[in-house]
């Protein structure tokens, strides 16, 4: 027996688009709206303390997507955790906010056909959602749900490394969203008075009580229901009850860039080959569904350190004590840090727009897929900006809770190995700057064996075995306004109705930059669409 539930609007993900559009919908105040999340309620402590996100990631409300050995990274697997929790990324993420730069918005629309989301046009969204604690206007809000801040604890060794960044050429940013995005500088950060700012506490919150709005926690989206080319319906099952939930106006995907085009191949929307070989019945031939998969990849050059006073400890015996008791008692320290609180944005080609982004921070991140090193240490750890490989995603199975067969290919472009190089030289540049020199140790990654010089092997199957992901796939249901792309550049999905994907999923190209801050800009302009609609 199916139970069969209707509403205006049924979102499937209540991750950060999700929420955003939760919101919206049901502060228009016309609407129901069903809000469908695989995950469960953010109850989980370690996601509402800044400085404990790391130990959210090894319970359940955190996954993995795994990839096929890729030969890019000397045959080994990619692997890129994912919120399973509502907030979804913004509930297990370092908080970063960072928009990225003008430019990425401007190529959308330039380069990619994506008229109406130049920079010009997506800047009225981020300042309405902001409430920043610092800067305001004409760049930021400072009126808006979603509570931005500057560091409230500056590591000591971070400030020291943000003066050898200065000492080795790059200038000092106070606003890594603001005019530039050049430079080095302390990161603005979803985090206020000792707590997480998730979309979940900014945006689902205030509405969640409203009677309009049904969240289904713990609830797997199977596969969309079609009335000729239009979607009516999601079939899902909660807790083993299959569940039909109709949408009388339409069906909003904010899955995020593994689950939505996985949720679309399994509804007969993707590859024909694709669907043909797995027996899904075709309703749109859509090549690339699953396609143009990108992700920001970074190698982080660490160092034992001379001193005992980084991360490494700060959550055992007697330190573990005083943090605790400076969080809960005084509301201050450590506890109260995101832990990636400072950085650089760094133009290594001279080109007009940075390339690499750096993290500082007095830890050792392990090998690619494992637990920081258990040793006093520090990292820069540098990254691309824009990347030019391209992976993509095909179903392992028709199990919707299996994931998707996952070819990263993170590596493919000369480019981006070479921007990895250039960050690196960097980086070690900046580690052997004055103000660090009676701090910094041993090296540990590169080792002094690698030689990491123009021409170097060695120095190109380090950077393959020690690449890792940073959090921000994208891609993979593309906007555009060419017949191959996914959705249109008001987020409905080609070749059919009724549909509209509204997530990191349908960056053309990633921005320069963390992606949670782009990603609910996404849901606000896909609110505004869909109410237009209405």
């Amino acid at each position: 027996m199916i139970e069969e539930l209707q509403y205006d609007y049924v979102v499937i993900g209540a991750g950060s688009a999700g929420c955003v559009i939760a919101n919206r919908l049901i502060q228009d105040g016309r609407f129901t709206v069903a809000l469908v999340e695989r995950g469960g309620m953010d109850t989980n402590r370690w996601i509402h303390i800044p400085a404990t996100y790391h130990k959210a990631h090894q319970t359940q409300s955190v996954d993995a997507v795994v990839s096929e050995p890729d030969a890019t990274l000397n045959g080994n697997q990619f692997a890129v955790p994912q919120g399973r929790v509502v907030g979804g990324g913004s509930s297990v993420n370092a908080m970063i906010y960072m928009r990225g730069h003008a430019a990425d918005y401007d190529e959308w629309e330039n380069e990619h056909g994506c008229a109406g989301w130049s920079f010009r046009d997506v800047l009225p969204s981020f300042v309405r959602q902001e409430k920043n604690m610092q800067f305001g206007g004409p760049l930021h809000g400072q009126d808006g749900p979603l509570v931005v801040s500057s560091p409230e604890f500056k590591h000591p060794l971070n400030k020291i490394a943000l003066s050898a960044a200065m000492s080795a050429g790059i200038a000092w940013s106070d606003d890594f969203n603001g005019e530039t995005q050049d430079g080095a500088g302390w990161y603005q950060a979803t985090a206020h008075a000792g707590k997480r700012q998730s979309a979940a506490r900014c945006f689902l919150k205030p509405v969640i009580d409203n009677e309009r709005l049904t969240l289904l926690t713990d609830t797997v989206a199977r596969k969309f229901r079609f009335e000729g080319r239009r979607a009516i319906a999601l079939e899902a099952t909660r807790s083993g009850v299959p569940k039909l939930l109709r949408a009388r106006k339409e069906i909003i995907l904010t899955a995020g860039s593994f689950h939505s085009p996985k949720l679309l191949m399994l509804s007969g929307v993707g590859p024909a080959v694709e669907l043909l070989r797995h027996g899904i019945d075709q309703v749109q031939d859509a090549p690339e569904v699953g396609a143009n998969y990108q992700d920001h990849v970074g190698t982080p050059v660490t160092y034992k350190t001379k001193t005992s006073n980084g991360y490494y400890g700060a959550d055992k015996g007697l330190r573990a004590l005083k943090n605790g008791i400076e969080y809960f008692m005084l509301g201050r320290g450590l506890l109260t840090s995101n832990l990636l609180t400072a950085g650089a944005c760094v133009d290594t080609l001279g080109l007009g727009r940075p390339d690499v982004q750096m993290n500082f921070a007095p830890f050792a991140p392990g090998a690619p897929g494992e637990g920081p090193l258990s040793c006093h240490s520090f990292h820069v750890h540098p990254m691309t900006m824009r990347p030019r490989s391209r992976g993509r995603l095909l179903l392992s199975s028709t199990n919707p809770e299996d994931h998707s067969r996952f070819e990263a290919n993170v590596l493919q472009t000369e480019e981006d190995l070479d921007t990895l190089r250039r960050g690196i030289r960097l980086s070690r540049e900046i580690c052997a700057q004055p103000e660090l020199a009676d701090i910094l140790g041993d090296p540990i990654w590169p080792s002094p064996g690698i030689n990491i010089g123009r021409g170097s092997n060695t120095f190109d199957d380090a950077i393959r075995s020690q690449a890792r992901t940073i959090y921000h796939p994208s891609g993979t249901c593309r906007m555009g306004s060419d017949q191959d792309a996914v959705v249109d550049c008001e987020l409905r999905v080609n070749g059919v109705e009724g549909l509209r994907v509204a997530d990191c999923s349908i960056m053309p190209v990633l921005v320069s930059g963390n992606t949670n801050a782009p990603t609910m800009m996404i849901a606000d302009r896909g609110s505004d669409f869909i109410l237009g609609d209405a």
